[in-house]
C-alpha cells in the first residue's frame, strides 16, 4: 500500500543512467554514448527524453556578478512513451560538440571552465533528473598552438572563465550565448598589464580576440584569423608579437 502511494505521489522513479563513451574531446568532434533507462514496478509514461550540454557562465548585472548555468545546445532523445514495470531501455546518441564550446582542459592558477550533458526526462510524475555528466573539453590544434605560443610572447596563461554574451569582430561573431575568456599576465615586468584573449572557432577557421591592457595606452582590441590547420611556432609567434607592438 504505501509503496503504491509513493508511485502514485512520483516519488518512487524510474533509474536513469546516461553513458558517455567519450568523455575527452574537443569542439567539432562527436560524442557517443547511451541512456539507460530502468522501469519501476508500474508502467509509467514518459514525455519524452533530451541531452542539454551545459555550461557555468559569469553574468554581470550593474554591479554584481554572478554565475548562472546556460544550456548550448539541445538533442531530443525520444518521444512520448510507456516504459513498462521492470523494463530496461537503451538508448544509443551521437552528436557533433558545437566548435565554440568552451575548452575545460587548460592548466592555469584558476580555471573556472564546466561542460556537461543534462539529461532530461519530461515527465508528469517526479522530478527531474539531477546528474552531471562531465566532459572534457581539450583546445582544438588551432587554439592550443595559439596558447602554446603565448609564453613566447612573453605571457603566462592566469586564469580560464565562460562570460555570458557575445563577441562581434570584424566578419565574424559567436553563435552560442556565450564567450569563453583565456587571461594572460606578463612573466616580467613591462608595458602590458594583462591581455584577455577569447576564440570563435569556425569549421574551417578560428578567429581569435585579443583586448590588451597597456600601463599606458590603456585598452586595444586586436583580431586574428588562423586557419584550423596549425601554423608553424615561428610563424604564430611572429604575428601575436606584431599584434602586441
Amino acid at each position: 500500500m504505501f509503496g503504491k502511494l509513493m508511485s502514485s505521489l512520483g516519488l518512487q522513479s524510474v533509474k536513469i543512467d546516461t553513458v558517455i563513451h567519450n568523455p575527452a574531446v574537443y569542439a567539432g568532434q562527436t560524442v557517443r554514448g547511451e541512456v539507460r533507462l530502468t522501469g519501476v514496478d508500474q508502467a509509467k509514461q514518459i514525455n519524452g527524453i533530451s541531452l542539454q550540454l551545459m555550461t557555468i557562465a559569469e553574468v554581470e548585472s550593474g554591479d554584481h556578478e554572478f554565475n548562472q548555468p546556460l544550456v548550448l545546445q539541445q538533442w531530443s532523445l525520444a518521444q512520448r512513451f510507456e516504459l513498462a514495470a521492470q523494463q530496461a531501455l537503451v538508448l544509443p546518441f551521437q552528436f557533433e560538440l558545437p566548435h565554440e564550446t568552451p575548452v575545460t582542459e587548460v592548466s592555469c592558477r584558476r580555471n573556472s571552465s564546466r561542460v556537461w550533458l543534462h539529461t532530461h526526462l519530461d515527465v508528469d510524475w517526479g522530478l527531474d533528473a539531477k546528474d552531471r555528466d562531465f566532459l572534457q573539453v581539450h583546445p582544438t590544434p588551432a587554439v592550443r598552438a595559439f596558447l602554446q605560443a603565448m609564453p613566447q610572447c612573453g605571457l603566462l596563461l592566469n586564469s580560464v572563465d565562460v562570460e555570458k554574451g557575445q563577441l562581434r569582430g570584424r566578419g565574424f561573431q559567436s553563435t552560442i550565448g556565450c564567450y569563453q575568456e583565456f587571461e594572460f599576465v606578463p612573466a616580467q615586468f613591462g608595458r602590458i598589464n594583462e591581455v584577455e584573449v577569447s576564440f570563435v572557432v569556425q569549421p574551417e577557421q578560428t578567429h581569435v580576440m585579443l583586448e590588451i591592457d597597456r600601463k599606458l595606452r590603456g585598452d586595444q582590441l586586436k583580431t586574428l584569423t588562423l586557419p584550423n590547420q596549425p601554423l608553424s611556432d615561428a610563424q604564430l609567434v611572429t604575428k601575436i608579437r606584431a599584434l602586441l607592438g
